[in-house]
Order: structure tokens, then C-alpha cells, then sequence
């Protein structure tokens, strides 16, 4: 009976791993890479009315952080660090920390203000803060 659970547990962590949304090239990888140094390449998928200049990537061990341009960020990082999106340490008053994710060399990271109040933030015509569409 242990000998047929333990079957049926390793066939579901097959499962689950080869079934993940990791590239099939990238399983290797994925698994036996983490704590190596990488580049990360970034992409952010803005769904908030904030303008992608304001976010920031950040190396929740480090510290160290990278800014978007046109929707690209480059950070300096470990491979499996946590990185957490948030917004650029010059917006003062207004928070936004998006679940932390691990790293890896090519991402997406989606901004979705929908489920999150940036409180102090109004519609404004002239609040530079704001994206115009």
C-alpha cells in the first residue's frame, strides 16, 4: 500500500512539473539552476492607468532594482531570487508591491491595478503620474 502511494506521489510530481509553464528546454534548468547569476530580461504588461516609467523591478534579497523603458526592464539578479514589481522609490505617497515571483532569464510581469487601491491617486488631465488612455 506505502509502495503503490509512493508511486502514485512521484508520478504526480511528474506530472506537475512537466505540465508547468516552464519551457521544455528550460526544465533542467529551472530545476538544478537556481542561486546562478542572470540577467533577467523583463516585460511588463501594464494593465494600470499608471504610466510604465513609475514601475520599478526589484531583487527583494538585494535590493537592487532595474526601471522600464518601453515596457523593458534589465536586472542583475540570482536565478529562483524573489523579484517583486513595485513602484520607482521617487513616487512618494502612492504604494503598489505585486506578488513576488522567482527569476528567471526571460519574463513577463503583469501590472493589474484593478484588484489594488493606489490611494491618493485621482483622474487627472494634468497628473503626470497617469496614463492618458
Amino acid at each position: 500500500m506505502i509502495k503503490a502511494m509512493t508511486h502514485m506521489f512521484l508520478a504526480a510530481v511528474m506530472v506537475v512539473i512537466t505540465a508547468s509553464a516552464v519551457p521544455a528546454e528550460g526544465i533542467f534548468d529551472w530545476l538544478f539552476s537556481s542561486g546562478k547569476p542572470i540577467t533577467a530580461e523583463i516585460t511588463l504588461d501594464n494593465r494600470c492607468k499608471v504610466k510604465s516609467d513609475y514601475f520599478v523591478v526589484r531583487d527583494l534579497d538585494t535590493g537592487a532594482y532595474a526601471k522600464f523603458f518601453r515596457d523593458k526592464a534589465s536586472l542583475d539578479t540570482k536565478s529562483g531570487s524573489p523579484i517583486q514589481l513595485q513602484l520607482s522609490p521617487s513616487v512618494k505617497h502612492v504604494f503598489y508591491e505585486g506578488v513576488a515571483v522567482s527569476a528567471r532569464k526571460t519574463m513577463k510581469i503583469k501590472a493589474d491595478c484593478t484588484t489594488r487601491s493606489l490611494g491618493g491617486v485621482g483622474p487627472s488631465s494634468k497628473n503626470p503620474f497617469l496614463n492618458s488612455n
